[in-house]
């Protein structure tokens, strides 16, 4: 059984720990969390008793040593390269929340750290164990949607409505381009699954409704290295949703909210729903993580698509810095409709 030790108990670092672990016992015979790295001493104490984990406050010591086997990394984006690099340094496997990292050169350099030391990596692009998701592939790896013309893919939510200046996730650092780094790589990573690597991109991201320094409302035209287009958006003050279609000269799949599948062919009006039950995609993800620490079958985010992924990325939150001038709409004399610039559409 591979020990680990969680690294970041903040929400999502607890649902990590939850998804394999219930009352200190581990669920499977995967992996067992014994270990948990924490900044201030005695803030977990209570859940970590609840799970029966050993917190520490002393990341480097703890990978020093033999007590565990990997680490789980849940912590603020900017860190993880640092991390990923002093746990390979002591021969630690690594499951890493997305984004794998910031920056295309500290992805680059953590698979080749991880390569090197004989070490797995693993990041958490956790939509990978969607059952749907996996028979939209398998249909248009069998053929079933002709030709592949263009995908869409949008993952939104509510996040940072909630959002106070002295959370992490709401500095413009952690969180370029509005949702990408917490929503958007989802997508990225799911139209790599799909497409293959990317090839271009152009942003535009704005911010306009939120009381913090970042963007809600980004959207993304992509150009695929085999050709085809793609479109990703993502808003980080909004309901939620999940959507991911692909359109092909036989008909079209969508894939929303996580399990329900729709399919149209050409010559039908109505398309076909087929719903998948639900799956701890979180259990999943780690347990996938284990076997291949054991030297299992591989873990399906190859390094060559985490790092991919993240150069992608960059050249988001580089385009969005620098957009491009839109093409401008001359207006046409006396006809023109009105400015809609009332409640609606500003924040007052």
């Amino acid at each position: 059984m591979l020990r680990c030790a969680i690294v970041g108990l903040g929400r999502w670092g607890q649902l990590l720990v939850n998804s394999c672990m219930e009352r200190g016992e581990p669920k499977g015979n995967a992996l067992v969390f014994t270990h948990a790295v924490v900044r201030s001493a005695g803030k977990y104490d209570e859940y970590c008793s609840q799970q029966s984990l050993t917190a520490v406050t002393d990341y480097q010591r703890l990978v020093e040593s033999h007590d565990i086997d990997a680490v789980v990394l849940a912590t603020p984006h900017s860190q993880h390269f640092e991390q990923i690099i002093t746990a390979t340094a002591h021969n630690k496997h690594i499951f890493v929340e997305k984004p794998f990292t910031m920056g295309a050169e500290n992805a680059r350099n953590a698979a080749e750290s991880a390569q090197n030391a004989g070490v797995i990596i693993a990041v958490g692009h956790n939509r990978r164990f969607l059952p749907a998701l996996q028979e939209l592939r398998a249909m248009i790896d069998a053929g079933k949607l002709g030709t592949i013309t263009h995908m869409e893919g949008n993952f939104s939510g509510p996040f940072a409505l909630g959002y106070e200046s002295s959370m992490w996730r709401a500095n413009a650092d952690e969180s370029p381009a509005g949702g990408m780094t917490a929503m958007g790589i989802h997508i990225v990573d799911a139209l790599i699954y799909l497409g293959g690597p990317i090839a271009g991109v152009n942003a535009q991201s704005q911010g306009s409704v939120l009381d913090v320094d970042i963007d809600d409302t980004t959207s993304v035209l992509m150009r695929f290295e085999n050709g085809i287009s793609a479109y990703l958006s993502t808003l980080c003050a909004t309901a939620r949703q999940w959507r991911l279609q692909v359109f092909g000269t036989q008909g079209w799949a969508q894939l929303r909210d996580h399990h329900i599948l729709d399919f149209c062919p050409v010559g039908q009006q109505e398309a076909k729903t087929t719903t998948y039950a639900p799956v701890d995609i979180e259990r999943a993800e780690l347990e996938a993580f284990a076997g291949a620490c054991r030297g299992g079958k591989p873990y399906p985010v190859t390094l060559e698509e985490a790092v991919h992924g993240i150069a992608v990325q960059d050249s988001i939150i580089e385009s969005a810095a620098t957009p491009s001038p839109l093409y401008p709409v001359e207006r046409q004399g006396g006809f023109h409709p009105p400015s809609r610039s009332d409640r609606p559409f500003t924040k007052k």
